[in-house]
């Protein structure tokens, strides 16, 4: 009687292939994929707290430290703003010193300039100062001496801008009555711009 095999025989490279056991992660594929990513997640995230949490505690320190420089600098800067009030009230008070002494000096130097300014032939009867114009009444003996009075006051840095208000011939006919007006200027630019070149 005669015998068929029915399997039929596998080669040898089948037959070790088939013995080698076969990784296959099937269904636990995209489970594994999840837990790498967490896990790739979890370490970006911790690296990013642990650099945010270093830079915190850094900050804190310079925080700390600038603090502490400030208070020590406190003390120091309190000074500073009581030597600043200290030089603030000084420099007003020379301030005022300064103010008394062209007030006290103004009346002298407005007397002098005024006397020095008049010529021959002429006189002054009543002299008024408000503020800085200056009003003056007098007489001469003829209009040329006026004319001189005012050239006078106009050549004179102290004067600005004089002005006859009025002239006129008195009862007894010889003599001339006037009325001026003009601006004093007790320290004129030009003078104090020519004083630090003579110094």
């Amino acid at each position: 009687m005669i015998k068929i095999n029915l399997v039929a025989e596998t080669p040898a490279a089948a037959t070790t292939q088939a013995a080698r056991p076969q990784f296959s992660l099937g269904a636990k594929q995209g489970d594994i994929i999840l837990l790498v990513v967490l896990a790739l997640s979890c370490i970006v995230v911790g690296t990013q707290w642990y650099l945010l949490t270093s830079k915190r505690a850094e900050l804190r320190r310079v925080e700390q430290e600038k603090r502490q420089e400030r208070d020590e600098l406190l003390q120091y800067i309190k000074k500073v703003e009581e030597l600043e009030a200290k030089r603030e009230a000084l420099r007003q008070k020379i301030q005022v010193i300064e103010e008394l002494k062209n007030n006290q000096r103004g009346p002298v130097k407005i007397m002098d300039e005024v006397s020095r300014a008049l010529p021959e032939l002429v006189w002054l009867t009543r002299l008024n100062l408000k503020g800085n114009e200056l009003l003056l009444d007098g007489n001469a003996m003829d209009e040329n001496a006026v004319a001189n009075y005012i050239a006078n006051l106009d050549a004179s840095p102290h004067f600005d801008e004089p002005e006859l208000k009025n002239l006129t011939r008195a009862d007894r006919g010889q003599v001339f009555a006037f009325n001026l007006r003009c601006t004093f200027v007790i320290s004129p630019p030009e003078l104090q711009a020519a004083a630090p070149a003579g110094q």
